[in-house]
């Protein structure tokens, strides 16, 4: 699994990602199109993040999520958190909603699940 770093005002966040698709041919390019959307989502997510160490500046930790979609859909179809070393129920809340509200330039041509790790932690 690929994992990306981000850095920002002590924030990091790796993006890794791993699909599954059932039957049908997946679109080649559809892998991409969601790790750009989440790219576009980073801000989301560092606020998610922000808001957590409000209430616990020693969390830290990855989150697995799976990213659901349809066949010919853009738009996330469910979010679920798979695995959690976070146990912030709030900030689970929030990184499921800002996943959910990607979209994506590319359809997926079969039902797919993204999985995605994001990783948390705050470097001064």
């Amino acid at each position: 699994m690929k994992t990306r770093t981000i850095l920002a005002i002590g924030l990091v966040m790796g993006l890794g990602a791993l699909s599954t698709a059932c039957g049908a041919k997946l679109n080649p390019n559809f892998d991409k199109a969601v790790s750009s959307a989440l790219d576009a989502t980073r801000g989301e997510f560092k606020a998610c993040y922000e808001d957590a160490l409000t209430r616990d500046r020693e969390i830290k930790g990855d989150m697995d999520l799976a990213i659901s979609f349809k066949a010919e859909d853009t738009k996330p179809d469910a979010v679920d958190v798979k695995k959690s070393e976070i146990k912030d129920d709030g900030m689970k809340k929030c990184v499921k909603k800002a996943a959910k509200g990607i979209t994506v330039t590319e359809k997926p041509g079969t039902p797919v699940e993204k999985r995605q790790k994001l990783e948390f932690k705050f470097e001064k």
